[in-house]
């Protein structure tokens, strides 16, 4: 049986900083990308929250953006500077971030940093921190990784699959349908080389594994009538690169409606949220599905303090 480790012990591990620092020079995901087009200004110094080997920020600051990356790991932030001397890459507490009020014009967290910190209360703290930092309309882009699809998400997908015409032909070629976007993930740039059948079954034992059974320890949770300090959506996970490596961390898999409400109380107001599945294939699902995706973008501007007493009041 694994043990529990600190998130700092786990992304100090040489298989998991290795993976991230191979991963950061592969650019942003297409879902990222689109969050960005959409939300962001053209320009401006943004924050990332939770920046590992500095993906994201190698990527943005490349297309014209003064980015600059925090992370709790030391090992990340070393293989961060040893892809580029240039990024600026520092250590930083989310609940104690190092910035004066009002510092950037905008904020993002495309992994979930947020859901290894235990607690609700300390998870709104940290939100009231990204939101103290990030200017007076200044816009918050948080994305959550729920380890896997629902259940849900697998029966959508396989009665679309059936309702949506194939592509025609062009000069003889099958074009790519709407699902064929084989590099606009992270997880299908390292994956795609195993045969997509053993790749959907792994993928469907996760979701028995992280999405149904956890889902039934939290009803029983709400049953029981002895207290527990876990919270509903409280986990313990091992993988964090391919292939796993020891030792459990805490994770917090999320309700889209639990970060709005926790967003909204560090007065954000929420722009808009979606899919990553629905950002890659440039698809619309119903909230239902949106909301059970595997990953989750969401969209915040920061209001002024008479708009957050007004938002409050609503």
């Amino acid at each position: 049986m694994m043990h529990h480790t600190t998130v700092a012990q786990k992304y100090a591990q040489p298989d998991v900083v290795n993976f991230w620092k191979d991963l950061s020079q592969t650019g942003l995901q297409k879902c990222e990308q689109e969050m960005v087009a959409r939300y962001f200004p053209r320009q401006g110094h943004l924050l990332d929250i939770g920046c590992g080997a500095g993906r994201a920020v190698l990527a943005l600051s490349q297309v014209g953006y003064h980015v600059t990356g925090i992370d709790v790991s030391e090992d990340m932030l070393a293989a961060g500077r040893s892809l580029s001397r240039e990024a600026q890459l520092a250590g930083a507490d989310l609940l104690r971030l190092p910035f004066v009020d009002n510092h950037f014009d905008g904020l993002f967290m495309f992994f979930g940093a947020l859901q290894h910190i235990p607690g609700r209360a300390s998870r709104r703290r940290a939100i009231a921190e990204m939101a103290r930092v990030t200017r007076p309309q200044g816009r918050l882009i948080l994305g959550l990784d729920n380890v896997a699809p629902a259940l849900a998400c697998y029966g959508y997908w396989l009665t679309a699959k059936f309702r949506r015409p194939s592509a025609a032909p062009v000069n003889g070629s099958p074009q790519p349908s709407a699902h064929s976007h084989a590099d606009s993930t992270l997880w299908s740039r390292e994956t795609r080389r195993i045969n997509p059948v053993l790749w959907h079954a792994r993928g469907l034992a996760r979701t028995l594994r992280w999405r149904t059974w956890p889902g039934l320890r939290d009803h029983l949770r709400r049953l029981s009538p002895f207290h527990s300090e876990a919270e509903p959506g409280d986990i313990q996970v091992a993988q964090f690169a391919i292939p796993v490596t020891p030792g459990r961390i805490d994770y917090h898999l999320y309700q889209a409606e639990e970060l709005i409400e926790d967003a909204a109380t560090a007065g954000c107001r929420l722009l808009g949220y979606h899919s990553g599945t629905e950002l890659n294939e440039n698809d619309v699902y119903p909230p239902t599905i949106r909301g059970q995706d595997k990953q989750l973008f969401f969209a915040f501007e920061r209001q002024t303090g008479r708009q957050r007493l007004h938002f409050a009041d609503l």
